[in-house]
């Protein structure tokens, strides 16, 4: 049986770090408080794949109403901004919104929203925004699962604990 060694990673400044998802030992973007540039300390936003889709369909329809020169209270319905009308200009976001479209779990703000709320409550505090990202966007059916796929959850939840979390995101899909 192989053993999985972490994998290296180069940073920019040259320096080889060892990345092991298994610790949450992700790199220097996955930090829980991120500094800026200007020493600005803000925590860490890690988004399920639903988030993304969302956030991209979002910026995507504002960018179309500004070159239209129309306001948001102009557009009468979704559909006037279509999915693969918005992204068949830009092969690189076409094939990423059909990524995120095929692989996103949850479909509409609400659902979305909703699995923002479970995911942040306070009995998950102890999760990393990663895991909690991870947790989003697969569909574990068990904890033992959940705990192959995201190492990191073994020390933080018991099986009761996450199956129950599992079982309340199934709800929303």
């Amino acid at each position: 049986m192989a053993t999985t060694r972490p994998r290296p990673r180069r940073l920019i400044n040259g320096v080889i770090e060892d990345v092991d998802a298994s610790v949450l030992k992700l790199g220097p973007e996955f930090e829980v408080n991120q500094v800026s540039s200007d020493g600005v300390e803000t925590p860490l936003i890690a988004l399920n794949l639903s988030e993304a889709r969302l956030l991209m369909l979002a910026a995507m329809r504002q960018r179309k109403m500004e070159m239209n020169g129309r306001g948001f209270d102009d557009i009468e319905n979704d559909d006037e901004l279509g999915e693969e009308e918005q992204f068949s200009s830009n092969p690189i976001l076409r094939k990423t919104q059909e990524y995120l479209s095929s692989f996103a779990r949850f479909r509409d703000e609400e659902t979305v929203s909703a699995v923002e709320q479970l995911l942040k409550s306070p009995e998950n505090a102890d999760l990393h925004p990663f895991e909690l990202a991870q947790l989003g966007s697969l569909s574990c059916e068990d904890s033992e699962e959940a705990k192959t796929l995201v190492p990191s959850l073994s020390n933080k939840k018991t099986d009761e604990e996450l199956q129950s979390l599992l079982d309340n995101l199934r709800r929303f899909g």
